[in-house]
């Protein structure tokens, strides 16, 4: 697989909550009744590919169109998350490979600090 994209962010919430949330996207991780992410149009779920406890999940692709992607965040123990965004190939065209980041950027560094609350 090829990486289309990464990043980090620093987190305040303990890693093992990032990770439960992680975990459970359908469900916010304040127990508020929803899904922490906002998924955009025409997004879904992801289902969980992978995981190691604490320091790794791995989603399958919420965009149905482009169905091949993995979403891959590794954590460490300070709550420092780095996310990758992987492809098989071809890859897709490179206007798409931005919009990609920009939602998974978005996921992180909005919704996921949102449902945490930190």
């Amino acid at each position: 697989m090829m990486v289309l994209g990464t990043g980090t962010a620093a987190l305040s919430p303990p890693v093992h909550f990032v990770w439960k949330a992680l975990m459970h996207p359908d469900l916010h991780p304040l127990n508020r009744g929803f899904a922490w992410p906002v998924m955009f149009e025409d997004a879904t779920l992801p289902r969980i590919v992978e995981s190691s406890e604490f320091d790794r999940v791995v989603w399958s692709s919420p965009w149905p169109t482009i169905p091949d992607l993995l979403l891959q965040f590794d954590l460490r123990p300070d709550t420092r998350l780095r996310w990758t965004l992987l492809a098989h190939t071809p890859a897709p065209g490179q206007q798409t490979v931005e919009w990609l980041r920009d939602q998974v950027s978005h996921l992180v560094n909005i919704d996921l600090r949102n449902a945490t609350g930190y």
